[in-house]
């Protein structure tokens, strides 16, 4: 996946799962967080060596969830979308735009609802191969259709900034 990112010209990538609580999405245990975390650090000593190949950096993060889970599809929203978007906003947490085909989520009117809200976006490919990495595009058109402002996507930014945002947020939230 990182090599397949590298070619298409990223920067940067992330490596994300959902937590161990997600049982029906397998979440990541203490173990395999560690272990998966062995694996990133293994691969940044190959792009150390391989800089022309691979010259980009590769983050690891959580995902976090809501609604229920595991009931046969997903059922229509209960949240109050804008308590959550206005947490989103206090807490500096970004809203996932995912561009996997059958995916993408969020729908259009709460997209748009937290653009209205301030929200920061990270626009995702929700991949899983390779070649799920084309699916990128189809998170930017939802992205541009719902007016969410290039400056607030997470994903857009150079990694040096993505890097700060990232401390100011430990260092505020613990």
């Amino acid at each position: 996946m990182a090599f397949t990112a590298a070619e298409l010209g990223h920067e940067h990538i992330a490596v994300t799962d959902h937590s161990e609580g997600l049982k029906v999405a397998h979440g990541l245990d203490r173990g395999r967080r560690e272990a998966q975390l062995g694996q990133i650090a293994a691969l940044a000593a190959i792009r150390s060596g391989r800089a022309d190949v691979l010259g980009h950096r590769t983050g690891r993060m959580v995902e976090g969830g809501h609604g229920r889970v595991g009931q046969g599809g997903r059922p229509p929203s209960e949240f109050d979308a804008a308590a959550v978007f206005a947490a989103c906003v206090e807490f500096d947490v970004a809203v996932e735009i995912n561009a996997r085909p059958e995916r993408l989520d969020p729908p259009r009117a709460l997209l748009r609802q937290a653009v209205e809200a301030g929200c920061l976006f990270t626009l995702s490919t929700d991949a899983h191969a390779p070649g799920q990495l084309d699916w990128q595009p189809y998170g930017c058109v939802r992205a541009q259709e719902c007016g969410v402002p290039a400056d607030r996507i997470v994903t857009t930014w150079p990694v040096e900034r993505v890097q700060e945002w990232v401390r100011t947020r430990r260092a505020a939230h613990g």
